[in-house]
């Protein structure tokens, strides 16, 4: 199958918006909670390491009907309970045994920033959250939903994932936010709508004001005091991107911010429509001059404030590069197949110099390099998801690989 060349341009906010959303999913999933929505990996990705290439391998799951990550290692999800695997050895470290029902995929989320899972079992009504560590019963809930944060009151609430029990309650009138909120929140994060988010030690949020102005800002996750505020033009100039990173757009400039405290790493000057941009961990940004994938001579590593760190060539003719938007603090993430082949490596640049490092593959490159790890991986199917502890890559045959940080 060939690689997607995304030759059907989408508008850029719905483009961004979508990288935004590969991007915290690989981390294993997909926008993290907005509005009254949860999220099924980690919600709070500010911890995003370097990692060790040298140190990848094979990862053994087991028979499992799903997994995902935490912060503790990576969890799977079978008929007969829920396990969590130690990503070092494979070995099982803890095991939620089915009472009577398997696990519902649909009711498990990792709350707390990996360190507590919420789980549902098939046929059973509410929730019990975990301990992600050591496996044991933190808390039930006859709810059959739950979330960190959540507006739906008309009021800015956020819960202790450890007790379930309420943390703070705040008017957003109080925050500048236009009032009474809309009883329907939508999951977008792009909607009109007012939402929440969690984020690196912040609840982000993001309303409409008087004037027709936006407000975006983070609050304290533990006390709900206001860490920053600021104005925007519009709903869909803040977008959130992986780790701490988020980038503004006003007026032509491009803002890559820091969500934790709502400082600015640096401004440059918006790019055209035809550019693609991926927003990285290190507020860095891949850059390629077109959306069509083929149509590119290379690809460049910028920082915020636009000067470029480094370019690597492209030829369509030889190697087909596929962006994969997840990045380490010290490496970016693409799928390359060489041109007329089936086989696939996943490869990865340093985004400090632009070393070119194969890490996994069925075996050495057309050009000779060999992969750090032999693994065969499947164009259409491999993904990325990101974690404190790593990276956790899925291949063909149910196959997994973990690379560890640093």
């Amino acid at each position: 199958m060939p690689i997607p060349t995304l030759r059907v341009r989408v508008p850029r906010r719905v483009f961004r918006a979508y990288a935004r959303v590969a991007l915290a999913a690989g981390l294993a999933a997909a926008a993290a909670g907005c509005g009254s929505s949860g999220s099924a990996t980690i919600a709070d990705g500010s911890t995003v390491p370097d990692l060790d290439l040298s140190a990848v391998k094979t990862l053994s799951l087991g028979p499992n009907e799903s997994f995902g990550v935490m912060s503790t290692g990576v969890y799977t999800l079978a008929d007969d309970g829920i396990t969590r695997v130690d990503i070092r050895t494979g070995l099982q470290l803890w095991k939620i045994a089915s009472t009577g029902a398997p696990p519902e995929q649909g009711k498990i989320q990792v709350l707390d920033r990996g360190h507590v899972m919420l789980a549902g079992w098939q046929g059973t009504p509410g929730l019990t959250a975990y301990d992600t560590t050591s496996g044991k019963r933190l808390w039930d809930t006859p709810a059959e939903q739950w979330f960190e944060s959540d507006s739906a009151t008309g009021q800015f609430v956020h819960f202790d994932p450890r007790t379930g029990e309420q943390r703070w309650s705040i008017d957003p009138g109080t925050l500048g936010c236009a009032t009474p909120l809309p009883k329907d929140l939508p999951a977008l994060f792009d909607s009109d709508a007012p939402s929440l988010a969690e984020g690196p030690g912040v609840v982000v949020f993001r309303c409409a004001a008087a004037g027709g102005r936006t407000i975006v800002g983070g609050l304290d996750r533990t006390a709900g005091s206001t860490v920053w505020h600021r104005d925007i033009p519009e709903k869909g100039s803040f977008l959130r991107g992986p780790g701490r990173m988020a980038i503004v757009v006003t007026e032509g400039t491009v803002d890559t911010v820091d969500m934790a405290d709502g400082s600015s790493l640096g401004s440059r000057k918006a790019a055209s429509d035809k550019e693609f941009r991926a927003l990285l961990a290190d507020g860095s940004s891949l850059t390629m001059d077109s959306y069509v994938i083929a149509d590119n001579k290379d690809m460049r590593l910028q920082a915020p404030d636009g000067s470029v760190r480094w370019t690597a060539p492209l030829d369509a003719s030889k190697e087909e590069m596929l962006p994969l938007m997840v990045s380490s603090r010290n490496e970016v993430f693409l799928l390359m197949r060489e041109s007329g082949g089936a086989k696939a490596w996943l490869v990865a640049y340093d985004t400090g110099n632009g070393k070119r490092t194969v890490v996994l593959g069925p075996g050495p490159t057309a050009a000779g390099e060999k992969p750090t790890l032999t693994m065969n991986l499947d164009i259409s199917h491999t993904r990325l998801y990101p974690a404190p502890w790593g990276i956790l890559v899925t291949g063909s045959d149910n196959a997994f690989a973990a690379i560890p940080k640093r």
